[in-house]
Order: structure tokens, then C-alpha cells, then sequence
């Protein structure tokens, strides 16, 4: 991921435990001192009337058993709970987000969609206009980042499932899938969006690769599932509704949690970017970081890293070292320039809290080796295209080479591709403002930005995050399945509003 922007720091604070502060540098970038290295974490206004600063809770989840997981999933209007405070929402379960499905490579994964949205919602400000059907309650389902078939009942995002009905999705993992994080959320045009924000979304882990790496596999496992909502009274709203400083960042439906770790322990963080639209620059405070995969695809070597950064829908495994003294060390939000309204400017705010305590552990070394990765830098080119995203904020519209994603039996594809090759893809941002490039089914290695060329190990992802008037150069073999998916950009409301195309992938 490129850089984002820039940050604005907040004060770094020393608070001695004694008359006299002793602050030295040790090797590997920690701080030993008689004090409590602090941060002031910047103010949350959206943060009023929720209790903050719980210890993180683990995720609810549904783990599959003889080679096979079967689960419901019940979209509704609900009372549930954010951050300690009752709110009315519209989600898959009791939670503000879905339980976690963890399965195997080689398992059956079938997924039970009751749609009991109701007909005609629309949430308190969103847009009325004519991207939106005058009924709603449709829905369907989308499992990001898996490598399955796109054709139905697997993940064909075509498929509609009207309010009242039922349908049974059945997804075949193949034996060879990529273990990793990747997360569901509902993919009907032009509702995907208020879904998504609304809490319609849970996360998916594939066991293996990681966890059967010493000095990783062994290791504290902590998920930090990430969202972004809005609540106005006792009921979440559209996310299109308010500006970005009104919108609070749930971390597993929680309000800026503390993370519990001992001084000098490592452990391993699963980061899930579920957010409808928000792009994520996480600065740690304290304790160093290793990023070790990717949107599922494991790195040849960890990288350190002192940002992590998540377009939406993005996931990270990271490595984490706790500083070697206690305290409390936040995980910023830094401040983001998404685009030139009002609407695009996030501020900077605490996301949660690497909360230092207990006995001191003695630091592991961080293993060096994680992964083989294929290298498509050297593959032969069956075909280079041209994707570029544009927008008319004007008339609410956004295109993909100047059309825009048409549903209704109206789906035209503009590319086909052949099974088995491999094609580069030039991907423009002729508009002002950030996007996130995704692809369902086949993940792609990143080769070029700005035409120059991507140095180091392979750089493989399912989403990319394309600056403004920036590009970004892409490879992708297209392997197991044939059939019709889609490519958009991942801030959901571009999705919803035209910035998205179907292609086909034939024998």
C-alpha cells in the first residue's frame, strides 16, 4: 500500500514514578525509563455516550468440523449493543458484526441467507435518488477474497435475494486455498453500501500457513474486526449521512479497546479494514510491528513497519512486540485527506490501546522466512487492458472507462479473459479524490506504481489503494474457476453508484 498522506502527531508524554525520569534506547527500537510512556490520544467526539477502554473481547465464532461448516445468516432490524450503548441496526445476528467462520482449505462452507430486511428501508439520510431502487430489502452475499467459484450457488454477487426469501449459498474451498483472513459482507448494487455500514459483515479465517510457523503459530492470536458506523439517537444511520468526525470506529463492536499484553510479549494481531469507506493509517505508539501477510497471501519475509495501512477491505497479520515498560501506548487513526469535501476529511483518533502490564516476558526473535510466493514478473503477457476510475460528483455517478455498472439485466462485460493466463492491468485514478481497487476470485500481484517498477518480494493482494491522478500496474493469472464476476472500487458508495464492471473469465 502506498503511503497515505500525511499524519499530524500528538504529544508524547512522560510520566515519572519517581522525582527523577530516566528515559535510554535499547536495541530494536524499544524505550527502557522508570516512567510510563504515554501518548495524549487525540479527542473523540463520535465517542460520547459509549463506554471506551474495555479489554478487547474475542470474536463469537462458528469453526468447521469433519471438512465442513454450515451457518445462518438472518439480516434484520435489531437491537444490539455498541460499545456498551443499545442501538437499533441492521445486521446478521445479535452482534454488530458476524460471527467468524473459521474453516480449512478443502471444506464445504454453506451459508443459509434469510433475508428479513424490511421492504422499502432506507436509513435516515440516505440518499434518495434514483440509484436506489424505490423498494429495498434486497440483498446477497459476498465472501471477499476467497478463491471460489463465481458461479451460483457459490459466489455469483449477481444473485438477488428479495426481503422475505431464503438461499442456500454452498462454497466448495478448494484443497490448495490460500490460509489467511478474509471477511463476508453483502454485495447487492446499490445497497451494498448502507449494508455493509449498517453492521452487515463478519470475518472468515482459513486455517494453516501461519498459524504452522514457530515463533508465530504459538503466539497470543488476537482479531481487531474493524468497522464504521454512525449513530444518531439510538438508531445507526447512512453512512453518507454526516461528516467522517460523527462516525465512531468499532473494533469487534467495541469502542476503542485495550489490547492486553505483557512488556516484551509478542503476539499476533488479525486487522480487518470492514469499513464501508474509511481508509485506515494506524500509527502504534509504542512496540514495534512486523507485517507478516497481506489480504490472505503471506509474505516470503516479514516487514517492519511503524503504519498499518488498510484500504477498505483489506485485512493484515502483524507481528507485535510490546515495549519492555508498562503503559498504555495508542493505536492511531492518523488524520486522512480522502477527498475535497467535507465529507473526505477523517480525523485523527485513537483507534485502541496496546495496553502494557504484568510481568515482563523475554523478546522471541521474529521468524524470517513465512512463505514461497509466485513471481508473475516474468510471466508471458496474454493481455495488457486499461482500467480507469472516473467520477461526475455532480449527478452522484462513477464510472469504469467511462460507463457506468448497470444491473437489471443490463450487466455488459468488458473484458473477457482466458483460463490459465496471465494479463496486466493498468489501473488509472483520473478523479480527486482516493480508491481501492478489488477484484473477486483471483488476487493479483502489484508490479508497478506509477509506472515504476515494484522492487523486492512479491507484492500480492486482493485490493489496491490508487491516490489521486496516480496509477498502479497489476498481474493476474486467472486459475480453477471460468464464469462472470466483478471489479469496482471498494469505497462502497463508488460501487453503488456506477464504479464497477463485470468481466468472464472462459475455457
Amino acid at each position: 500500500m502506498a503511503p497515505i498522506l500525511r499524519s499530524r502527531r500528538p504529544r508524547i508524554a512522560l510520566i515519572a514514578l519517581g522525582a527523577a525520569v530516566a528515559v535510554t534506547a535499547v536495541g530494536g527500537g524499544g524505550m527502557v525509563a522508570a516512567a510510563v510512556l504515554t501518548e495524549d490520544a487525540p479527542p473523540c467526539e463520535a465517542c460520547r455516550g459509549f463506554v471506551t477502554g474495555q479489554l478487547l473481547r474475542d470474536l463469537p465464532s462458528s469453526v468447521s468440523s469433519g471438512g465442513s461448516l454450515s451457518v445462518t445468516l438472518t439480516p434484520k432490524t435489531r437491537t444490539i449493543a455498541i460499545g456498551g450503548r443499545k442501538v437499533s441496526s441492521q445486521t446478521y445476528g445479535p452482534n454488530l458484526m458476524g460471527d467468524a467462520w473459521v474453516v480449512s482449505p478443502g471444506d464445504q462452507l454453506n451459508v443459509n441467507v434469510r433475508n428479513r430486511l424490511p421492504v422499502g428501508y432506507l436509513p435516515a439520510g440516505q440518499w434518495a435518488d434514483k440509484w436506489f431502487q424505490p423498494k429495498g430489502g434486497h440483498t446477497n452475499l459476498h465472501v471477499h477474497g476467497m478463491h471460489v467459484s463465481p458461479n451460483a450457488p457459490s459466489d455469483d454477487i449477481f444473485l438477488d435475494v428479495p426481503s422475505g426469501s431464503d438461499y442456500q449459498y454452498q462454497y466448495a474451498i478448494p484443497a490448495d486455498h490460500r490460509p489467511g483472513i478474509y471477511w463476508y459482507h453483502p454485495h447487492a448494487h446499490r445497497y451494498a453500501d448502507m449494508q455493509t455500514f449498517a453492521g452487515q459483515a463478519g470475518p472468515i479465517v482459513v486455517r494453516g500457513g501461519l498459524d504452522d510457523v514457530p515463533g508465530i503459530g504459538n503466539l497470543r492470536d488476537r482479531s481487531l474486526f474493524i468497522q464504521n458506523t454512525m449513530v444518531v439517537g439510538n438508531t445507526t444511520v447512512a453512512s453518507q449521512s454526516e461528516v467522517p468526525s460523527k462516525r465512531v470506529i468499532p473494533v469487534n463492536g467495541q469502542i476503542q479497546p485495550k489490547v492486553d499484553i505483557h512488556p516484551g510479549e509478542s503476539q499476533r494481531l488479525r486487522l480487518w479494514n470492514a469499513s464501508t469507506e474509511r481508509f485506515l493509517q494506524i500509527r502504534p505508539t509504542g512496540g514495534e510491528y512486523w507485517i507478516l501477510a497481506r489480504d490472505g497471501n503471506t509474505l516470503t519475509h516479514p516487514v517492519r513497519s511503524t503504519l498499518l495501512q488498510m484500504g477498505p477491505g483489506q485485512r493484515l497479520e502483524v507481528l507485535v512486540r510490546a515495549p519492555r515498560i508498562a503503559g498504555q501506548y495508542p493505536l492511531i487513526q492518523t488524520y486522512f485527506d480522502q477527498r475535497p469535501t467535507p465529507f473526505g476529511k477523517q480525523p485523527e483518533v485513537k483507534v485502541a490501546t496496546l495496553s502494557v502490564a504484568g510481568p515482563a516476558q523475554t523478546p522471541q526473535p521474529v521468524p524470517q522466512n513465512l512463505s514461497v510466493q509466485e513471481d508473475l514478473r516474468g510471466a508471458s503477457i496474454a493481455e495488457r487492458r486499461s482500467v480507469t476510475f472516473q467520477q461526475n460528483p455532480g449527478i452522484a455517478e462513477a464510472y469504469v472507462n467511462g460507463k457506468v455498472f448497470a444491473s437489471h439485466g443490463r450487466i455488459k462485460t468488458v473484458f473477457r479473459m482466458k483460463l490459465g493466463t496471465t494479463e496486466e492491468w493498468i489501473l488509472r485514478n483520473r478523479s480527486p479524490e482516493w480508491h481501492n481497487f478489488h477484484i473477486h476470485i483471483n488476487d493479483f500481484q502489484v508490479v508497478a506504481r506509477n509506472g515504476k517498477a515494484v522492487t523486492g518480494q512479491p507484492n500480492w493482494q486482493d485490493s489496491v489503494t490508487i491516490p489521486p491522478k496516480e496509477s498502479v500496474t497489476i498481474r493476474q493469472r486467472y486459475t480453477d474457476f471460468t464464469g462472470r464476476f466483478v471489479f469496482h472500487c471498494h469505497v462502497l458508495v463508488h460501487e453503488d453508484h456506477g464504479m464497477m464492471a463485470a468481466v468472464e473469465v472462459v475455457p
